[in-house]
């Protein structure tokens, strides 16, 4: 059950950077700072690409305890310390998931709004032509490519096997 609980502890440790990665992101929409987005959403991705092998290894390990079980299940079942332990992972797992999910929903819903903006204002009218713009038009367009982007990322954000694990 140690191994179990070290990879838990990993997992959170990575879900806590992903939900950091997804603040920042947030802060750079309400600071309309467009031209970081592209490089908060590829840290993003990198920080989902980790927790999708941790989950990978967490699930590999647990199957090897007891095929499907969930963390509840592991919990109910472990012997001495570890029943409070894995309780104290899964509430732990569950906020992060539920706070990762509710910052990704605000970034998308912050991301549409500002693209329906940027649709609304002619090319170099609005916030960005407050910032020296050699071209305007260019920079319109990357503004645009850099809230798809944030969608993007929003959409794939979904973590089903561990919202089943935690079940």
């Amino acid at each position: 059950m140690e191994h179990v609980g070290a990879i838990l502890e990993r997992e959170g440790e990575v879900l806590d950077t992903l939900l950091f990665k997804l603040v920042e992101i947030r802060l750079l929409l309400h600071a309309d700072e467009a031209r970081f987005l592209p490089r908060a959403t590829r840290e993003v991705d990198r920080s989902r690409t980790r927790a999708r092998e941790v989950g990978l290894l967490r699930a590999a390990t647990v199957a090897t305890i007891r095929p499907g079980a969930t963390l509840r299940s592991l919990a109910s079942t472990a012997d001495g310390p570890w029943p409070a332990i894995l309780r104290d992972h899964h509430q732990v797992l569950c906020g992060l998931l539920t706070e990762i999910e509710v910052v990704t929903h605000q970034n998308a819903v912050l991301a549409r709004i500002a693209l329906d903006q940027l649709t609304r204002h002619p090319v170099g009218v609005g916030a960005a032509s407050l910032r020296p713009v050699r071209n305007a038009e260019l920079d319109h367009l990357a503004r645009g490519a850099a809230l798809d982007a944030v969608l993007s990322t929003a959409a794939r954000l979904h973590m089903p096997d561990l919202v089943d694990f935690l079940r």
